[in-house]
C-alpha cells in the first residue's frame, strides 16, 4: 500500500541551541538534528549570539533531517519555526549582512535605558499599549541602547538601509525567497513596540523612543503564509506557513481543543503561561499580558509569568562543577534532606512577579554542615519556588482557578522537582512525556494551516500533591521569599 503521509518540518530555534524535527499528519516524531550555539557574555549582564551562527545551525539541521529521515520530499508539505522571543537582530538590508551580534533577551544592557524612564508616561503608555513590563527583557531597549551606542547602526539607519526583528525575521530574511523583512504577530509582541489592542506598531511609543518604522518588518498572523524558502537548502521550495515564539509554541503544543490551559515550560528560564482565550486581561506589577497565537482574525490571548534563570542556574552548577549531567542530579538528590540552605536564582535578575534587574545570585544559610547535594537540592528548590510565586499572584488577582498545571521542558525530567512543585502549590502536576512540546506546538499549527490536522491529544506523567509536605515545604517557601523581598528593597 502506497505511503500517504504528509510531513511537515518543524525548526526550534533557541538559546543554547537549535533543532529541527520531522514530524508526520499525526504528529509522531520522525527524525530530529540538534546542534549546540555559542552564548558571547562581553560584559557582566550582557548576553550576545552571533547572527550568522543561528542561520548556519538552522539551514546545518535541516537539511540534516531532511536526509536522516529518509522520506521522500515530496511528501513534505511545510515548515514552521519556534524561536526565541525579545532577542533581537540588526542587519543591512542591501546585503543581509548582520551589523554586530544578536542581542539575547537574556541581556541586560538596556537596564539604564529603562530606569531612566521609570516612572515617565512612557511607562505607562508601554504597559497598557503592549501588556509587558519597563523592563530590559524586552527588546525596545536592547534597540534604543544599539542605535544609540552602535555607529554602524546609526550609520545605515541615517542611510535608510538598516533592518531589525526578532530571530522569526531574521530566519525569513535569510531563507525566504526574495528576502522579505516579516515578522510573527507573537514575536512583534515582545518587542515592547506593539500596541496589543490596536494590533499594530504603536506609533507613539516609536515616536517617543525616536524609533524609525521604516526599519520595522511587517506584521503576520501566526499561521499566514511567510514565503516559500529557497530551493537549494534541501532542494525544494517550501512554504513557512507557521511561525510561533517559542512559550507560546509550547502553550499551543499542550492545548486540547477549546480547554484554557496552564503551561509552565522550563528551559533557559521558566515561563508560566496561561490561556485566556478572546479575553485580553490586563496585566499588572506582577505579570504579563501577551499574545497565545493569531490564526486569520482570531486573536488568543494569555497572561505570562516569567522566570528569567531556571535552567540557566542549573548550567551554573556545571560550571563550577558541582554538577556534570543530568544523572548526576537526581541521584544527588536522594542524599540531601529538607534544610534551611537556599537559592536566589538571579543570574539575569528576577523576573516575574518581583521584577527587578539589579538583584544577583546567592547562596543562603551556608554552614559547615552543608554539603554539594543540599546546594543542588535548594537550586531545584529555588525553580519551585519563584514558579509557586507567580502562581500565587495570579490566582489572586484574576479570577482562575488552577487545579492542575501542564509543565515540560529539561528541569520537568526530573521526578524529584515535579513531586515537590507539586507538593508545594498544592496541584496536580502533569509532565509531558513528549519533551519536544514547544517544536511540537508550531508543528501543529503548521499542519492545521495546510488543512492536514484538527486536534491532538498529548500523553502526560501526572504527579499528585502528598499534602503531608504542604506545611514544611511552604514555610521554607515563605523564608526565601523574604529574603528576596529584602534584597529588592536594598537593590
Amino acid at each position: 500500500m502506497k505511503n500517504k503521509k504528509k510531513y511537515v518540518i518543524s525548526i526550534d530555534q533557541g538559546s543554547t541551541s537549535t533543532k529541527s524535527i520531522i514530524y508526520d499528519d499525526k504528529l509522531n516524531s520522525i527524525a530530529s538534528s540538534q546542534t549546540k550555539l555559542d552564548e558571547i557574555y562581553p560584559k557582566e549582564g550582557w548576553v550576545e549570539i552571533d547572527p550568522n551562527q543561528i542561520i548556519k545551525s538552522v539551514l546545518y539541521t535541516i537539511k540534516d533531517v531532511v536526509e536522516k529521515s529518509e522520506i521522500d520530499k515530496d511528501k513534505i508539505i511545510s515548515i514552521g519555526i519556534t524561536n526565541q522571543r525579545e532577542t533581537i537582530v540588526f542587519w543591512d538590508k542591501s546585503n543581509l549582512k548582520p551589523v554586530g551580534n544578536a542581542i539575547s533577551w537574556q541581556c541586560l544592557r538596556g537596564k539604564d535605558i529603562c530606569d531612566k524612564l521609570r516612572g515617565s508616561k512612557f511607562e505607562k503608555l508601554l504597559v497598557d499599549s503592549t501588556g509587558l513590563k519597563l523592563d530590559p527583557y524586552f527588546s525596545f531597549s536592547k534597540i534604543v541602547w544599539s542605535i544609540k551606542n552602535n555607529e554602524k547602526i546609526y550609520k545605515l539607519l541615517t542611510q535608510n538601509k538598516l533592518s531589525f526583528g526578532t530571530v522569526d525575521s531574521w530566519l525569513i530574511a535569510n531563507m525566504v525567497e526574495g528576502s522579505p523583512h516579516k515578522i510573527e504577530i507573537t514575536n512583534a509582541s515582545r518587542t515592547g513596540l506593539y500596541n496589543t489592542k490596536s494590533e499594530d506598531w504603536d506609533k507613539e511609543l516609536l515616536s517617543f523612543l525616536e524609533i524609525d518604522s521604516s526599519c520595522l518588518p511587517e506584521i503576520l498572523s501566526s499561521n499566514e503564509n511567510f514565503g516559500n524558502i529557497k530551493k537549494e537548502i534541501i532542494g525544494k521550495s517550501l512554504p513557512i506557513n507557521a511561525i510561533l515564539g517559542d512559550q507560546q509554541s509550547s502553550l499551543y503544543g499542550h492545548k486540547e481543543k477549546e480547554k484554557l490551559e496552564i503551561k509552565c515550560t522550563f528551559g533557559t528560564g521558566g515561563f508560566l503561561l496561561i490561556d485566556t482565550g478572546k479575553k485580553r486581561v490586563e496585566s499588572n506589577i506582577n505579570f504579563l499580558s501577551t499574545l497565545a497565537f493569531k490564526k486569520k482574525q482570531n486573536t488568543n490571548y494569555a497572561l505570562e509569568g516569567s522566570i528569567l534563570s531556571a535552567g540557566s542556574t542549573i548550567e551554573w552548577l556545571k560550571k563550577i562543577g558541582i554538577i556534570e549531567n543530568f544523572e548526576d542530579i537526581e541521584k544527588a538528590i536522594e542524599f540531601s534532606k529538607l534544610n534551611q540552605v537556599m537559592v536566589i536564582p538571579a543570574i539575569n535578575g528576577l523576573g516575574a512577579p518581583f521584577w527587578n534587574g539589579n538583584v544577583r545570585a546567592s547562596l543562603e544559610n551556608l554552614s559547615s554542615n552543608t554539603t554539594r547535594e543540599d546546594i543542588i537540592r535548594a537550586t531545584f528548590e529555588s525553580i519551585a519556588f519563584s514558579t509557586k510565586a507567580i502562581i500565587e499572584i495570579i490566582e489572586r488577582t484574576v479570577a482562575i482557578d488552577i487545579d492542575e498545571m501542564k509543565i515540560d521542558g529539561g528541569i520537568s525530567r526530573s521526578k524529584f522537582f515535579s513531586q515537590f512543585l507539586a507538593d508545594l502549590i498544592n496541584k496536580k502536576i502533569k509532565v509531558a512525556a513528549n519533551s519536544e512540546i514547544t517544536s511540537l506546538g508550531v508543528a501543529k499549527l503548521s499542519l492545521e494551516s495546510s488543512q492536514v490536522i484538527k486536534s491532538n491529544s498529548n500523553s502526560y506523567i501526572d504527579f499528585n500533591p502528598n499534602k503531608n509536605n504542604l506545611e514544611i515545604y511552604n514555610n521554607k517557601y515563605e523564608k526565601w521569599k523574604k529574603i528576596i523581598l529584602e534584597k529588592t528593597k536594598e537593590s
